[in-house]
């Protein structure tokens, strides 16, 4: 009783248990959190060594920041030589093992290679090399576990500590594995969008979070690449949480530097290789206007739903890069999907095109004519383009045709509007149901 008493008692002392741990989650764009985290240690006075595990499989070691009261960290070692039995039998060459074949036979001897399919022992009594197939063996009894190995990703510190007793602690770091985007669901009833978006976060850290407070950053943050890390597989299984006793958590929005902060009013769980969804925004009800566009030399004509991100739109929020997925009811009442697009982060009063497909009745294509050089620095060609309305209204058209820096348009059947700040210019062809337009115009490269 007593030796499983002073069992205890040392595990305790070497992987005690972190007391009123916190943790804040802030997760960026681009496979990048910080964690931080407050706990308690108890520790002797003086210089101790603690191994602390309670941290991500992805951890960036080089990031972490730890303080506490007086408490200085002399050596930080990051292991991460997992335990596991292509590592222990590497640990145990030219040592003796104990072999127990399927047929139960038994051997002894000294395992002098492994190479996870075979491994040779030299018997013991016959110093015979025996190379025997891993699947024929049952198991394998070794005198005990080689020393510096650990079952999780941990920290090994060398702290120097003032005092003995319960000391509040402190630490951050950078880790990978969590991610985050934003789908946007949108109703089209040909008027307004009615659009509701959900923030879908992926644990993949290797580690689970109990009430964790969670901010998001939306924006490109500058990294130096490195390679700390293996990445690991991750599950997809989707958790949608509600309590009818609770209101729904929501995000509010701040901006922070150069980047927009989505903090979460209540804290939420993560567990590991967990897919996590919640409301980033209620439901939006925006203006929004529909309208085909054919840039020239494309296959096909884009259906475009179109709007300004401004409040008397019916939105004004800065909306984080992700996916928009569109809806229609049908006369039966029934909504179906008619198409979706990605979107950048987008800004207050900047403008958003959401490609939802090809029209299928309207027909187009581009054409050169008439290309010849005029000088050894200039160029000029005739671009011809056609079009087709299949369908049984009369569509209107917008044809787009970007120039190079170094060109411009000399001769046009049309008018056209020209975007000097995009080099974009844009035709609008109104074309009557199951009738053609087809026109040309030339333009000049210089160089």
């Amino acid at each position: 009783m007593r030796n499983r008493v002073l069992l205890i008692a040392i595990l305790l002392a070497v992987c005690a248990v972190p007391l009123l741990a916190e943790d804040w989650i802030t997760i960026y764009n681009d496979d990048l959190s910080l964690i931080r985290s407050t706990f308690e240690l108890n520790l002797p006075a003086g210089r101790t060594r603690y191994n602390y595990d309670d941290i991500t499989s992805q951890i960036m070691p080089a990031s972490v920041i730890v303080n506490g009261s007086g408490i200085r960290v002399a050596e930080q070692n990051y292991e991460y030589d997992l335990a596991g039995k292509h590592q222990i039998m590497a640990k145990y060459l030219d040592q003796e093992v104990n072999a127990v074949m399927k047929d139960q036979s038994k051997l002894r001897g000294i395992l002098k290679f492994f190479d996870g399919s075979n491994l040779g022992i030299i018997e013991s009594g016959t110093d015979r090399l025996l190379v025997i197939s891993d699947s024929e063996v049952q198991w394998i009894q070794l005198a005990s576990l080689p020393a510096n190995f650990y079952t999780k990703p941990t920290l090994a510190w060398e702290l120097i500590v003032p005092k003995r007793g319960t000391i509040p602690m402190q630490m951050s770091y950078l880790s990978g594995g969590f991610s985050w985007d934003v789908t946007y669901n949108a109703v089209w009833n040909d008027e307004r969008l009615l659009m509701n978006s959900w923030v879908t976060i992926n644990n993949r850290s290797g580690k689970g979070f109990d009430n964790v407070n969670l901010k998001l950053i939306a924006g490109d943050i500058n990294q130096v690449r490195q390679q700390y890390y293996d990445k690991v597989g991750y599950g997809r299984n989707i958790l949608m949480e509600s309590d009818a006793a609770m209101s729904a958590p929501t995000f509010e929005e701040k901006v922070f530097h150069d980047f927009h902060m989505y903090s979460l009013d209540q804290k939420v769980s993560f567990a590991n290789n967990q897919t996590k969804q919640l409301e980033l925004y209620p439901p939006q009800n925006v203006i929004a206007n529909s309208l085909y566009e054919y840039p020239t030399f494309a296959q096909g004509v884009n259906s475009i739903i179109r709007f300004v991100n401004t409040e008397n739109q019916g939105l004004g929020k800065p909306l984080p890069k992700g996916t928009i997925k569109v809806y229609k009811a049908d006369s039966d009442g029934n909504l179906e999907f008619i198409g979706e697009d990605s979107i950048n982060h987008t800004s207050v009063n900047e403008e958003l095109n959401v490609n939802t497909g090809k029209a299928f009745d309207l027909v187009a294509s581009t054409q050169v004519r008439n290309q010849k050089s005029i000088s050894n620095r200039a160029s000029e060609r005739e671009i011809h383009v056609f079009l087709k309305n299949n369908s049984k209204e009369e569509q209107r058209i917008n044809v787009v045709h970007q120039l190079s820096g170094n060109t411009r348009i000399l001769e046009s059947e049309l008018r056209y509007n020209l975007d000097p700040n995009k080099n974009k210019v844009t035709y609008q062809v109104t074309i009557p149901s199951g009738g053609e337009s087809n026109f040309f115009f030339r333009e000049r490269t210089e160089w």
